[in-house]
């Protein structure tokens, strides 16, 4: 059956790229600025996919049964909290009870990765998109139950990218920030709620010198043999893990992102304007006085046509083969005079929008 095509991200409006809360947050700290649109990531119709009746040959292309669905996201639990609150989406509510339902890394923070998941995730290119024992519980027939409040890995994660790598680092630099915003207002859920000092200390584990845990610091991201131990790390809300998610989603729904600063550390107020320079970044696109070939494999070729990667295995270029044969040209020498170079050597002139999309990708870097 033929899919519709539908471009999630398809206008310039934050609350359209990103979850609910998320969206209300980043808008306010962008002072209404938009996001960067990617519309060449499409969903319901995977970008990821080959085309009917096409060998999947000449590039990365993932399971029909999984896309990109691949991992098993971590849950605040305000976001868990406003999973069960959605009745509109009662699929998400059958998703979430399910995950408690196992038992595996349920805690006062939220629905945690647990060991299993853990040992056997690498996000390398032969598992990521393509591992069915990797599948998201929150994946339904090409959707995600819990969109609506899913979480920042997930949210900002795109497989291509408008202007490549320009853009992949600006989502990067929101996911670290909505990243700690998450576990920042976790941790002021669990203190808000009575979670007892136990259960801190077992959801702050000490560390020895090296990094590693320390062996007696209990880490309950699996189901505790000991039902006292569970008991220990919920306190008062032991058998009534919902209502506690519930009573969290209550607590952060209404803040603004006033609110979310206040109740966080100083990471977060950090790393508040190094995103508002990361937008700026993507909206400059002034060119670099010198660049030589950067980071470049072939993915395939042809007599016309030749596939690169250069950022992101997952977003390659095809470049039409006159201009692949001239890229050595653009090697650390003024630019004007690389464009002018590779130009007579093509027999046709090299756009410097082309030029500016293979800096973006990778293909090409500033020196």
């Amino acid at each position: 059956m033929a899919s519709e095509r539908v471009h999630l991200p398809v206008c310039d409006d934050t609350a359209a790229m990103l979850p609910v809360m998320q969206a209300r947050w980043v808008s306010e700290l962008l002072a209404g600025d938009a996001v960067p649109r990617e519309p060449n990531a499409t969903c319901d119709d995977c970008a990821m996919l080959p085309p009917p009746g096409e060998a999947p040959v000449g590039g990365h292309w993932f399971n029909p049964g999984t896309r990109c669905c691949t991992y098993l996201p971590e849950l605040a639990n305000f976001l868990v909290g406003g999973s069960l609150e959605d009745v509109e989406h009662p699929d998400g509510i059958s998703s979430v009870r399910a995950r408690m339902a196992e038992g595996v890394a349920v805690t006062p923070m939220g629905l945690l990765q647990g060991e299993d998941f853990r040992a056997r995730y690498d996000g390398s290119a032969e598992t990521f998109g393509r591992s069915e024992s990797l599948l998201c519980p929150h994946y339904d027939d090409g959707r995600c139950t819990v969109r609506r409040h899913r979480e920042s890995t997930c949210a900002t994660w795109f497989c291509k990218h408008t202007r490549g790598a320009v853009h992949k680092a600006f989502w990067n630099r929101l996911h670290q920030l909505l990243r700690t915003a998450e576990r920042d207002l976790a941790r002021h859920c669990a203190v808000e709620l009575g979670v007892p000092v136990e259960g801190l200390a077992m959801m702050h584990p000490m560390y020895a010198v090296d990094g590693s845990l320390r062996a007696h610091d209990v880490v309950p991201t699996d189901r505790p043999d000991d039902p006292s131990l569970y008991a220990r790390l919920w306190g008062p809300w032991a058998g009534r893990e919902e209502a506690y998610y519930r009573a969290c989603y209550a607590i952060v729904a209404p803040m603004s992102w006033a609110d979310v600063l206040a109740a966080s550390g100083s990471e977060l107020r950090a790393l508040a304007p190094v995103v508002r320079h990361a937008l700026g970044v993507t909206r400059d696109e002034s060119m670099p006085a010198r660049v030589r070939l950067g980071g470049l494999n072939v993915v395939s070729l042809s007599a016309d046509h030749v596939r690169v990667q250069g950022y992101s295995f997952l977003d390659p270029l095809d470049l039409p083969r006159k201009l692949f044969d001239v890229l050595h040209h653009f090697d650390g020498r003024p630019l004007v005079e690389a464009i002018a170079t590779a130009s007579a050597a093509a027999g046709e002139p090299v756009p410097e929008g082309a030029v500016r999309m293979l800096i973006d990708f990778g293909v090409l870097r500033a020196v």
